[in-house]
């Protein structure tokens, strides 16, 4: 059922966020505009992540159970002393102090995506997200000091080239429908997704290396980061916003221009409000996911999510609307694509120890550990490397 439930909502999630910025209304100058507000969909989404944390905390107190029954992490190195390793207990008040750096690098990460969005299909912004998990693993060299067996190398390259592949068929296959400003459009989409991923490896390094100490639950940390999203968002993001010039009314990004365009389109309204709720229940039922299903399922759920989304974008082409600006195209280059996809998958199942390939030598099996961190788990596939 969580199986189902991520896959149906990370799915409307994707598509709901390139709906949006399709759909057109009447904004403050009284002209008709789209709808490209990425700093106002990373908004929601905090806005939906703290939400995750209000359900949570009323399941709490109606079952009378403690935020500190289950720990989001454990840090496994014996010290003399016991207490897991643990020096000093820190108070609850710095522990949300420190879920405040984690939901910065989310802010960055999430907008550089959402703004890239703006130029590349759903399909494709989809599967370059693959790409987090080749940072993720190579910062964790860096700075959390892990150490990579000969499959987790192996894994990384197949990830790269999936990418690679998946990047290069959307540049030819935009190249040969489109005009060259086009292209330039889709290469610079592309690279800020990329570079959103970037940032989000660096939040699974900071969960990772922060997190330690703080020994709450999955759903009270996406909460917290929620809520460190949403005060970030309106103290210091949307202040810069309104302050640094740009094209949305002079303004980089314009709140009340954006508050015009809902008011104008009660549909574009109801996309939104349903892209909040997916936004929360996906990151619910990946918390439950990758808690309760094994790699294998997990891998399989991410694959499937992605098919959908470019099928849906593909019948959308071909069977609904020809001109649909989130309709996509059957290109010369899409087989290449699809390969590209293929490659990419393998290589998480590779890197992940879902696909074991005979000659490599592998880590003896651990004992079940505590969940991973909340980045790290909308993930679906491990981006770290197991610690040796």
């Amino acid at each position: 059922l969580y199986g189902v439930g991520m896959l149906v909502t990370g799915t409307m999630n994707t598509l709901l966020q390139k709906i949006q910025f399709t759909m057109t209304s009447i904004g403050i100058n009284g002209k008709p505009e789209l709808f490209q507000k990425p700093w106002f969909a990373t908004l929601n989404m905090l806005f939906a992540m703290g939400l995750v944390g209000v359900v949570d905390k009323f399941v709490r107190m109606s079952s009378k159970q403690s935020e500190k029954e289950v720990p989001l992490m454990i840090d496994e190195a014996p010290v003399a002393g016991g207490n897991n390793g643990r020096t000093g207990e820190l108070s609850y008040r710095m522990k949300v102090l420190i879920v405040s750096v984690p939901a910065a690098f989310d802010i960055a990460a999430t907008a550089l995506c959402a703004i890239g969005m703006l130029y590349i299909p759903a399909s494709v912004w989809q599967m370059l997200r693959g790409s987090s998990i080749v940072f993720a693993c190579l910062l964790s060299i860096i700075f959390l000091k892990r150490k990579m067996y000969a499959f987790n190398w192996l894994g990384l390259a197949l990830c790269v080239a999936g990418v690679t592949l998946v990047g290069l068929a959307n540049v030819y296959g935009s190249n040969s429908t489109s005009s060259s400003g086009d292209v330039g459009s889709m290469v610079f989409g592309m690279s800020l997704v990329i570079a959103g991923q970037v940032v989000q490896a660096a939040q699974v390094i900071a969960e990772e290396f922060l997190l330690k100490e703080v020994d709450l639950p999955s759903m009270v940390i996406i909460g917290l980061e929620g809520f460190w999203g949403v005060v970030i968002m309106a103290l210091i993001v949307y202040p810069c916003l309104w302050v640094l010039p740009g094209e949305d009314g002079g303004h980089l990004e314009d709140p009340l221009d954006t508050l015009a365009l809902l008011s104008n389109n009660p549909l574009l309204l109801l996309v939104v409000v349903g892209y909040l709720f997916s936004c929360g229940t996906f990151n619910a039922t990946g918390i439950a996911v990758t808690q309760s299903l094994s790699g294998v399922h997990r891998m399989m759920l991410d694959a499937s999510r992605t098919v959908l989304i470019w099928g849906f974008g593909l019948a959308v082409h071909y069977c609904v609307d020809k001109e649909s600006p989130f309709g996509e195209v059957w290109t010369p280059y899409s087989p290449l694509q699809l390969f590209g996809f293929a490659v990419l998958v393998s290589g998480q199942a590779v890197y992940g120890e879902v696909l074991r390939l005979p000659g490599l030598k592998y880590p003896p099996p651990t004992a079940a550990a505590a969940a991973p961190t909340p980045a790290a788990s909308i993930n679906l596939c491990s981006p770290l490397p197991r610690e040796l």
